[in-house]
């Protein structure tokens, strides 16, 4: 492994240098690494399955980030694994190597359904103030491309009445003919309508670009993020359309923000027409961040987060209970940001519970009640299909509030300075097969299987990747505690019937379990599975019921690292899709989100598989 990066320059620097021969950031890559000598992929593969790393080398890890402070060693671990990853190909991680460890903080966190998340996004994308760069997998019409568009069209008002303008560049993959020529291409304007976005006519003072991306045949383009004014990211699980799903955002200031940065000019490829507003501008390392309900959520927030959160107790305090509100057509998130725009918990149609223990306590959520079955109603989201779902009859008014106070959507951090952060991602592959392997991305997990001292949890829609089911396997049988939350047969059709993705969520729990009892040691005992089960549930929901998901991509080693982002545990997400990922390093931070977890839905009350991989309810009505 090179004790430092390649080179001191990124992709963003060298093209924001006005070199005469780089007309877009491709050339850039080709400038800094096209004459770089790499070493075997299958080497370092084995290597990372099978050779210990020294103390040295965990040494000259720890200097190779830009990290504040030295990572633990755990970190450090996983983050070799990942960077080792780059002797093979500077680019595989889809940003310039010394841009691979950084730092950050993190406010907000998010989950709950697509359009609260969009809510957040629309408040972020309205306060830009020059740049706006945008990423997603699909973007299909309905009421989360709705909210973006009408994000657009807010910030297209804004700046004509202050008579600027803002860049913004959209990048999505949605399959033209022209892809099949190149990988990447610019959509006309007249074209836009028909992917549901606003056309240019709508928006003058916005100077929009629509980059359509796709690599054939499987290299799909699914990394979800946005990057404003090169201080915020947005790193999200869902894509623009409307699905029954649990969702995951965590919104990312510092320094990390450069790395998302260069992830989006390599990602982009083309010439930009014109230039993102803030080349030239690297966010700064430390800032003012965004912590606390005055600052996240809605910039107009007067008074401290402390300060809101006692005047809601208060209010709360004196009314209980619960009101039939008049907003009813209202998101949870609309009613919330004016609720806490107003300094107020309540108006006068309806209240928001507030959920917290103490003053001090980091994760405060807040619920509105729209009847007596309101979390379901919250739930439904924006899916025309999952509007027929209702809340368990055999649930009792007690448990029904319980469920509904329990609902914590806004995880609000603990103020933090800057933490270790890696952006542990991986290019796109088109080729058929599963060779592509050695990647970033891969490195970290396959370190996270591979390192952990205690316990691993995994909560993904997918899991048949061949490494990470080795993965499993082996940790299991190390003693390591391993927690998998899936979904019931999500993409059932795509991953279990003659495609070579390694098979569905079903078959893969049998298979592990068998697997472990193969080696009569009890390591099965190791294993818990769990199909997710919605908060307002007592049952999981097969997939094809298309009433309540799981989209959430996210996993937590010792309880010390988060690894959070678009990677799936599938084939797919290991082999051929680009992704995006932090890796966190903070205990602080995995508590916060792995409590959020728990009280957000009921996989660990009502989810459990048996040592076969299968699942029953009470009655014995249902069988999985």
């Amino acid at each position: 492994m090179n004790a430092s990066p390649l080179t001191d320059e990124t992709v963003t620097s060298v093209y924001a240098s006005g070199h005469p021969n780089i007309k877009c950031p491709k050339d850039a890559v080709k400038l800094l690494f096209d004459k770089s000598v790499y070493q075997s992929a299958t080497k370092i593969k084995r290597e990372l399955l099978e050779h210990e790393i020294t103390q040295d080398k965990l040494d000259a890890v720890a200097k190779y980030g830009r990290f504040p402070y030295r990572p633990s060693d755990l970190f450090l671990k996983l983050f070799y694994g990942a960077i080792r990853t780059l002797d093979a190909d500077p680019m595989a991680g889809c940003v310039s190597p010394n841009l691979v460890g950084t730092s950050g903080v993190i406010p907000l966190t998010i989950i709950s359904t697509i359009p609260d998340i969009m809510q957040h996004y629309h408040h972020v994308i309205v306060n830009a103030q020059k740049e706006v760069l945008f990423a997603t997998c699909w973007w299909q019409k309905g009421e989360t491309a709705r909210i973006i568009g009408d994000a657009l069209r807010d910030l297209n008002k804004r700046a004509a009445q202050e008579n600027r303008f803002v860049i913004v560049k959209l990048m999505i993959d949605h399959f033209k003919i022209g892809n099949v020529l190149h990988p990447h291409m610019i959509l006309p304007p007249n074209k836009w309508a028909q992917c549901s976005i606003p056309t240019a006519e709508e928006l003058p003072n916005l100077m929009i670009e629509v980059n359509i991306y796709h690599q054939l045949i499987m290299g799909a383009f699914h990394a979800k993020f946005l990057v404003v004014d090169r201080k915020i990211t947005l790193l999200n699980t869902n894509n623009i359309y409307d699905r029954p799903n649990l969702e995951m955002m965590m919104h990312y200031e510092g320094d990390i923000v450069n790395s998302f940065y260069d992830t989006y000019l390599i990602t982009w490829q083309l010439p930009f027409e014109p230039e993102p507003a803030y080349l030239r501008e690297e966010a700064p390392v430390n800032q003012d961040f965004h912590f606390g309900l005055d600052s996240a959520l809605n910039a107009s927030v007067k008074g401290s987060l402390q300060k809101a959160a006692d005047r809601a107790r208060r209010q709360l305090q004196r009314r209980r209970s619960v009101e039939q509100s008049s907003t009813s057509h209202k998101t949870f998130s609309e009613i919330a940001y004016r609720a806490i725009s107003n300094n107020q918990s309540a108006d006068s149609h309806t209240e928001l519970t507030k959920v917290t223990k103490k003053p001090q306590d980091s994760v405060i959520g807040y619920i509105t009640p729209h009847s007596q079955c309101s979390l379901t109603v919250h739930l439904n989201g924006s899916s025309p299909s999952a509007q027929r779902t209702e809340t368990p009859s055999t649930l009792s008014a007690k448990q029904l509030e319980r469920l509904l106070e329990d609902f914590n959507p806004f995880i609000f951090h603990t103020p933090h300075q800057p933490v270790p952060i890696a952006l542990v991602s991986r290019m796109s592959h088109g080729a058929p097969g599963h060779g592509d392997t050695v990647n970033p991305q891969n490195g970290a997990w396959l370190s996270a299987f591979r390192y952990a001292q205690q316990s691993i949890f995994i909560q993904s829609p997918m899991f048949n990747a061949s490494l990470a089911v080795d993965g499993v396997i082996n940790a299991c049988q190390r003693g390591i505690k391993v927690t998998l939350w899936l979904d019931l047969g999500y993409d059932y059709l795509k991953e279990g019937f003659g495609t070579f993705q390694g098979g569905t969520n079903q078959h893969v729990a049998k298979k592990l379990f068998r697997k472990l009892k193969e080696n009569n040691n009890g390591s099965e005992k190791n294993l818990d599975i769990f199909w997710y089960t919605a908060k307002d549930q007592t049952r999981p929901f097969h997939f094809s019921e298309k009433k309540r998901n799981c989209h959430i991509k996210f996993m937590s080693v010792d309880n010390q690292i988060v690894i959070m982002g678009s990677g799936n545990m599938d084939t797919q997400t290991w082999c051929h899709s680009q992704e995006i990922n932090t890796m966190i390093d903070s205990p602080l931070i995995a508590k916060e989100l792995i409590d959020a977890l728990y009280r957000n839905q009921s996989t660990d009350k009502y989810g459990k598989l048996n040592d076969e991989g299968k699942w029953s309810d009470a009655s014995g009505k249902f069988r999985f």
